[in-house]
C-alpha cells in the first residue's frame, strides 16, 4: 500500500512538471523554455561535477596520508604495501560500479557518444548521471592515470538528456540539451565557460547553429558560478606574467610541429595498445587483476604518472624541479641530476599514455583529456629547456609550457578552439593568445596530415562508424525501415500483361514487385516496359509478367540505412529500389525522391537552433 502511494505521488508531480513545462512552453515559446532548462542542467552539471571533485580530493587525501604514514617499522610496511595496490583497489571498485548499475553498455570513452548524436539518438540511461562520478572517483582518487573530464562530460551529457526526456523535449531540444551538459560539466572543471561551449561545438556536436550557442552558453556559464561557489575550484591555474616575445615566434612554430608528432603518438599508442589488452586479456577479471598489476608497477616506478598530474603542472609551471626530481626512481646525490630529470620528463611525455590506458582498458574508469595536457605541458618545457641549453636563444619556458599544454590537447583532440581558450581562461589571461593561436593551428594541421582521426573518432572511422562528411552522416542516422512505401500491387509471374494494364489504370503505379507464393521477391517490373510492350501487337496477348520481369538490384534491408540506400541508387541509376526482410519476404519499395524529403527534413530540423 505504502509503495502504491509513493508511485501515485511520484506520477503526479511528474505531471506537474510536465505541464508546467508545458505551459511555460506555449506561453513563452521554446526559445526560452529551452534556457530554462538549459539554467538547470548547468547547475546540476556542475553540482556533480564538484560532487565528483570533493570524492577525489578525499581518496587522494587518504592515499597521501597512507604514504605519509609514520609508526612501527611493520605497520609502515604494511601501509607501504597497502599503498602500492591501491590503485588496484581503486579499479576494482571502478569495476563493482560499473558491473552493478552501468551495464554492459557502460561508456568510458567520449567515442559511443560522439556516434550516438551523429546518428540522433538521444536517449542516455538514467544511470549514467551518477555512475560516472563514482566509478572515475575510485578509479582516479586512489591513484589512477586518468583525467576526470570524460567522465564529467558523460554525466552532464546524461544530465541534459535526462531532464529534457524527463521534460518531455523533443529531439532537437534533446540533442541541444546535451550539449549544454557537456559544456556545463567542462566549463565546472576548469572554470572555463568559453572552453566548455567550444569543446561542446568542435567535438559533440554534428551540428550547430549560432542560436544554438546561446542555451549552451547560458549553461556554461551557469556552471562556471556554481562551481566556483561550491567547491572554490578543484581544478588548477598558472597565472601568466610574462608575456611573450616577437624573436621566439618561430620556436613556437616548431614547437607545434613537436606537440603534433607527440599528439599523434598518444593517439596511435592508446589505440594500440587499448587493442591488445581488451584481446588478449578477454576475460575482465583477468584483465581487471593484470592490468590493474602492471599499474600499480608502473606508478611506483614512476609516481609522477599517479592521478590527473595538474599538480606536477604547477610545480613545473613554479620551476620547481627539486621536487619533481624526488619523484624519480633513480637515487638523487648518486645519479647526476640532468639524468633524473631526462627520465622523469621522458617517462611524463611517453609513459604517461601507457598508464592512462591500464587504468580505463583494465577495468577502471577515467579520460585522455587531462594526460594530454600533462603530456603537453612536460612537452613544451622540455622543447624550450633543449633549445636554452644550445645557446641560441633564452625561451620563457613557462610559456613554452602552456602553449605545449595547448598543442598536444589540439593534436590529440582536433578542437583548436577548444585548446586555445581554455588554456587561455585557466592561465588567468589571454596575455598568450598568439602564441597559442599559432601552436594550436601548427599542431592541428600537422596532426592531421599524420593521423586524420582524432582520439575519440579513431575506432570509430576504423570500423567504418563515422566520417567527416555531414550529409553522409546524417544519411546513416536515418534507418531504412522508416521509409519504406508499402503501398503496392503484387503482381505473379504467371499473370498477363493485360491484368498489369488494368491495374496500372486504376492505381498509377510507376513499379510493381513479382512475387512467388511465399511473397518472396523474384523480380519487379516497371511501366514503362509495359507501355513498350503493348506496341508489339503480334505477342501482347500472349505475353506473361515473367517475359518482361526484370532481375531486382541494389537490394536493402530494413537496418539499413539512407546513406547505403543512396550509394545503390546512384549505382544502378534507378528511382525505386525494393526492400526485403532477412527472411527474404517482400517489404516494400524505398523511392529516391523520398530520401531526398526526408534529408530535406532532417537538415531543417538540424538547422532549426
Amino acid at each position: 500500500m505504502h509503495i502504491q502511494k509513493t508511485l501515485r505521488l511520484r506520477v503526479k508531480w511528474r505531471r506537474f512538471f510536465i505541464d508546467g513545462a508545458a505551459w511555460y512552453r506555449k506561453a513563452f515559446g521554446e526559445r526560452s523554455s529551452t534556457l530554462i532548462m538549459a539554467l538547470l542542467i548547468g547547475v546540476l552539471a556542475a553540482s556533480g561535477v564538484a560532487v565528483m571533485h570533493f570524492f577525489v580530493v578525499t581518496l587522494t587525501a587518504f592515499s597521501g596520508k597512507i604514504e605519509s604514514f609514520s609508526g612501527p617499522s611493520w605497520l609502515k610496511v604494511s601501509a607501504m604495501g597497502l599503498f602500492f595496490f591501491l590503485p588496484l583497489l581503486g579499479l576494482f571498485l571502478s569495476h563493482c560500479v560499473q558491473h552493478k548499475w552501468g551495464g554492459r553498455h557502460y561508456a568510458k570513452s567520449l567515442s559511443p557518444l560522439i556516434l550516438m548524436l551523429h546518428r540522433r539518438k538521444f536517449s542516455i540511461p538514467g544511470s549514467e548521471m551518477f555512475t560516472h562520478l563514482l566509478s572515475s572517483a575510485f578509479s582516479v582518487g586512489l591513484g589512477g592515470s586518468a583525467g576526470l573530464e570524460a567522465p564529467s562530460v558523460l554525466t552532464g551529457s546524461a544530465i541534459g538528456s535526462n531532464t529534457a526526456g524527463f521534460l518531455h523535449a523533443d529531439p532537437r531540444q534533446r540533442l541541444l540539451l546535451i550539449g549544454c551538459g557537456a559544456a556545463a560539466a567542462i566549463s565546472a572543471c576548469f572554470s572555463s565557460p568559453i572552453g566548455g561551449v567550444l569543446f561542446a561545438v568542435e567535438v559533440l556536436m554534428p551540428s550547430f547553429s549560432v542560436g544554438a550557442l546561446v542555451p549552451i552558453l547560458m549553461s556554461s556559464a551557469v556552471a562556471t558560478v556554481v562551481s566556483r561557489v561550491v567547491s572554490n575550484h578543484f581544478g588548477f591555474n598558472l597565472a601568466i606574467t610574462v608575456p611573450w616575445r616577437t624573436d621566439a615566434v618561430p620556436f613556437y612554430f616548431i614547437c607545434g610541429l613537436v606537440c603534433a608528432f607527440i599528439g599523434v603518438y598518444v593517439i596511435q599508442t592508446a589505440y594500440k595498445l587499448g587493442g591488445i589488452v581488451k584481446s588478449r586479456l578477454r576475460n575482465h577479471w583477468v584483465r581487471l587483476f593484470t592490468g590493474g598489476s602492471l599499474l600499480c608497477l608502473l606508478l611506483a616506478v614512476f609516481p609522477i604518472l599517479r592521478g590527473q598530474g595538474y599538480v606536477y603542472i604547477e610545480q613545473l609551471f613554479a620551476g620547481n624541479l627539486s621536487a619533481l626530481a624526488a619523484l624519480s626512481p633513480l637515487p638523487a646525490g648518486v645519479v647526476p641530476e640532468w639524468l633524473i630529470l631526462t627520465i622523469l620528463i621522458g617517462s611524463a611525455i611517453f609513459v604517461k599514455v601507457v598508464g592512462s590506458v591500464l587504468t580505463v582498458d583494465s577495468g577502471g574508469d577515467g579520460g585522455i583529456f587531462a594526460p594530454s595536457m600533462f603530456i603537453g605541458a612536460f612537452t613544451g618545457f622540455a622543447f624550450a629547456r633543449l633549445i636554452n641549453l644550445t645557446g641560441v636563444i633564452q625561451l620563457q619556458e613557462p610559456n613554452f609550457i602552456v602553449v605545449g599544454m595547448c598543442g598536444v590537447f589540439t593534436a590529440v583532440m582536433r578542437a583548436p578552439l577548444t585548446g586555445i581558450f581554455l588554456i587561455a581562461e585557466v592561465t588567468g589571461g589571454y596575455t598568450l593568445l598568439v602564441p597559442l593561436m599559432i601552436v594550436s593551428a601548427v599542431s592541428w594541421f600537422a596532426a592531421r596530415r599524420l593521423e586524420p582521426n582524432s582520439i575519440y573518432r579513431k575506432a570509430l572511422a576504423e570500423g567504418n562508424l563515422l566520417n567527416d562528411d555531414r550529409d553522409q552522416m546524417m544519411l546513416q542516422s536515418l534507418p531504412v525501415r522508416l521509409n519504406i512505401s508499402r503501398d503496392f500491387i503484387p503482381l505473379s509471374p504467371d499473370d498477363t500483361i493485360s491484368t498489369m494494364r488494368k491495374l496500372f489504370e486504376e492505381h498509377k503505379k510507376e513499379i510493381f514487385p513479382v512475387l512467388d507464393e511465399h511473397r518472396h521477391l523474384v523480380g519487379v517490373i516497371r511501366t514503362e516496359k509495359m507501355l513498350h510492350a503493348m506496341l508489339e501487337h503480334a505477342v501482347y496477348d500472349f505475353m506473361l509478367i515473367y517475359d518482361l520481369m526484370e532481375t531486382p538490384h541494389g537490394l536493402l534491408s530494413p537496418d539499413d540505412d539512407l546513406a547505403w540506400a543512396m550509394a545503390n541508387f546512384d549505382r544502378y541509376n534507378v528511382k525505386y529500389l525494393p526492400v526485403c526482410s532477412s527472411g527474404g519476404k517482400f517489404e516494400g519499395f524505398i523511392s529516391r525522391e523520398e530520401i531526398f524529403s526526408r534529408y530535406r527534413n532532417v537538415v531543417r530540423d538540424a538547422d532549426s537552433y
